[in-house]
């Protein structure tokens, strides 16, 4: 399935996505994500049973924690997650331009449910110990075709990680709260501020002042780290 009109630039990587699709078969999934067009990103997709999406859907969780920082984000990527009870081997690619600048992510999510449980049954009846390589998930990844229940699913990991209800945290829990969303990209989704003060308890107004503190500590411990690089000609013998 492919969205149009597309960029002539996500239009070259079209071929790549369905010949990936038919080298690895149906339990392959294979997405290409415009990062121009967020929240709705995903412009071609086949496979799409694996993780239930179509074009038109948003990124996951992982995604917008590496477009938070796209620039230093690693542009190939290897992992292992999760959906819906199913373990998948995924691959994420940042795809970039002439001049260096991200335009599209794609994705590959392969399941490998099958495998893995086989492997452990032949393990067990060969009686050669645990299984050496044994896909672990590295956390479950949010795959929906809504950005909200993406930025719910953040939220819900957060509060989980510091094992308090909104209702029983002080005004700096919460903000560690936003400040784990912002470095995970969260508010790079629009609106996402007003689904966040829902969850907190708090007005928009209040997330506004808690990510403009947050941003602005960020940006004076930046300079600070900056200012402690050695500059050229300033040593001496």
């Amino acid at each position: 399935m492919v969205k149009s009109p597309l960029d002539p630039r996500i239009r070259t990587v079209l071929p790549l996505v369905q010949g990936l699709a038919e080298m690895f078969g149906p339990e392959c999934e294979v997405v290409l994500h415009d990062i121009n067009a967020l929240p709705r990103s995903i412009v071609a997709i086949e496979n799409g049973h694996v993780t239930g999406r179509t074009v038109g859907d948003v990124p996951t969780d992982l995604m917008l924690r590496t477009l938070r920082n796209v620039d230093e984000a690693q542009d190939v990527r290897v992992y292992v997650s999760s959906s819906d009870g199913k373990i998948l081997k995924s691959l994420a690619i940042t795809l970039r331009d002439a001049q260096g600048k991200a335009f599209a992510i794609l994705g590959v999510n392969l399941d490998v449910s099958q495998v893995v449980q086989a492997q452990r049954v032949l393990a067990n009846l060969t009686a050669v110990g645990r299984l050496g390589a044994e896909a672990v998930p590295e956390a479950e990844e949010i795959f929906s075709g809504d950005i909200r229940d993406v930025v719910a699913g953040m939220i819900t990991k957060i509060l989980a990680e510091m094992d308090k209800t909104p209702a029983a945290m002080s005004r700096e829990e919460k903000m560690e709260v936003v400040k784990r969303l912002e470095a995970r990209g969260a508010f790079l989704v629009k609106r996402s501020a007003e689904q966040v003060a829902e969850a907190l308890d708090l007005s928009r107004y209040t997330i506004f002042s808690y990510l403009k503190e947050i941003r602005h500590h960020n940006g004076r411990a930046a300079a600070a780290g900056d200012a402690l690089e050695p500059r050229a000609g300033r040593v001496k013998a």
